[in-house]
């Protein structure tokens, strides 16, 4: 996501970076003006902000803010978490590297911004979900990968440990070329279409991901223009 690739610490770019995987749902061309809307409330030194802010404090700056299923208050509840996650862990990186790995990783990654019942909606996973995490494994892929496309800074995870971030443009994919039959982009899709291209990339399964997406994406007409 380019608005991710613009933010030049690491600090202040894992906190853009889950917020905006967070907002990621629909068309590229919709969740872009309104992830810069958020990201520009947010200001300059993003994760400092975000640590030093009470919790509820965001709730008005962001009241007018609605994107699809998201409200505002839903991002300024995730906000909270954030902060809290910063004041306990430092930064988002260490808050992960103290979890599993895998499925469970990603489950108690989730768990720490929905630990007091905030209301986030359904921008992060929510306890017992078998969905497939494509926004929160879209978040790993922008932090852990570095290249032209992800801007990186994580070094908790290596590109072999990714998922691939399943939607309906990579689901659709899948099923032309063979990977699956699964009729849902689940967590089983997912799993299997992860596991053949680490068969392709061990070290690296998700080099394909943005490949794929853009093609499906030019297929259904949906692909953003910058």
């Amino acid at each position: 996501m380019v608005l991710v690739r613009e933010i030049k610490t690491v600090a202040d770019r894992e906190v853009a970076a889950l917020v905006v995987s967070a907002l990621a749902l629909g068309r590229a061309s919709l969740i872009i003006p309104a992830a810069r809307s958020v990201l520009a409330t947010l200001g300059t030194s993003i994760a400092e902000r975000v640590r030093e802010t009470a919790p509820g404090g965001w709730r008005a700056k962001l009241a007018g803010f609605r994107y699809r299923f998201f409200s505002g208050n839903q991002v300024s509840c995730l906000l909270d978490g954030v902060g809290e996650v910063l004041r306990e862990h430092g930064s988002l990186e260490a808050a992960y590297g103290r979890g599993a790995r895998g499925w469970e990783g990603l489950r108690a990654f989730a768990a720490l911004f929905t630990a007091k019942e905030r209301d986030l909606g359904i921008l992060v996973p929510v306890e017992g979900s078998t969905g497939a995490f494509k926004r929160l494994n879209l978040f790993l892929r922008w932090m852990v990968r570095q290249d032209s496309i992800d801007p990186g800074g994580w070094s908790v995870l290596e590109p072999s440990g990714l998922f691939m971030p399943i939607d309906t443009h990579v689901l659709q994919w899948a099923r032309l070329e063979g990977l699956t039959q699964r009729a849902s982009a689940d967590r089983n899709s997912c799993q299997a279409i992860t596991d053949v291209l680490r068969e392709l990339c061990p070290e690296d399964p998700l080099r394909y991901d943005f490949a794929i997406t853009r093609q499906g994406m030019e297929n259904k007409k949906t692909l953003p223009s910058f």
